[in-house]
């Protein structure tokens, strides 16, 4: 790292840097020399000067009645800056409590995700699982099972190994009574509601804290994720509403 690289992490400016460094040099001059060295006007170095003498780089020195700069030792530089740090950390310590009040009653606002393609599916779908344990409270119709196969069984396994159990409202169909069959295997539990799940195109997930929704057909295929936990929560609350009314025998 260049002596200018390190200066500007302390803070200073290129021409900050120059006036010290030359000052530095120089040893002890008046602001004139300093100028001079600087190749910079007299009236700009005084400025300059004068801001370096704040931030605790540059000291006055009388001599014959006029006055002189000279540069801070680099060491008591180094003095400098743990202090600023210590003053700095302490100060946030200071303000630590009042900063997390007002982070607590701060509006948090739903952070919404859109995800295209097949690619776009593994992702999303990777964040269903993402927490072992879980149980998703599901609307799923059999044509997204048909739309995306292979992604499915990549699901179902990750699910799986997560130990991520699945309640599942979907359509009366053929298939999915056939599906239904292999519940307890696949950590499952399905129920069937033809008026609203017959002809639907999107399936919806139902997390702890987001809801996700999954639509795909030969013209598109998008995901979206809104974390939100009171979206998520009343839309457990609606599911389980659901659920109760929901057959879970087999016709």
């Amino acid at each position: 790292m260049t002596i200018e690289a390190a200066l500007s992490r302390l803070g200073l400016n290129r021409q900050e840097s120059e006036v010290y460094l030359n000052t530095l040099k120089l040893g002890v001059a008046k602001a004139s020399e300093i100028a001079q060295k600087s190749k910079i006007k007299r009236e700009s170095c005084y400025y300059v000067l004068k801001l370096l003498q704040e931030k605790g780089f540059i000291s006055e020195v009388i001599r014959s009645g006029v006055k002189h700069y000279s540069a801070a030792n680099p060491k008591a530089i180094l003095n400098l800056v743990d202090e600023e740090y210590r003053e700095k950390k302490e100060a946030i310590k200071d303000a630590l409590p009042e900063l997390e009040s007002l982070q607590k009653i701060a509006l948090t606002r739903p952070s919404i995700e859109v995800y295209e393609g097949v690619d776009g599916f593994r992702t999303i779908t990777a964040k269903m699982v993402e927490r072992e344990n879980q149980i998703i409270c599901a609307y799923v119709p059999e044509s997204i099972l048909h739309f995306l196969p292979t992604f499915h069984a990549q699901f179902r396994r990750r699910r799986k190994e997560m130990n991520v159990r699945m309640k599942l409202i979907t359509e009366n169909t053929k298939f999915m009574i056939d599906a239904k069959s292999n519940d307890k295997e696949e950590l499952r539990e399905t129920r069937f509601r033809n008026d609203i799940m017959k002809g639907a195109e999107s399936a919806y997930f139902v997390l702890d804290d987001s809801v996700i929704m999954i639509k795909a057909n030969e013209k598109e295929q998008v995901g979206t994720h809104i974390r939100d936990e009171n979206t998520a929560r009343l839309q457990k609350k609606i599911f389980e509403q659901l659920w109760k009314d929901s057959d879970a025998n087999v016709s």
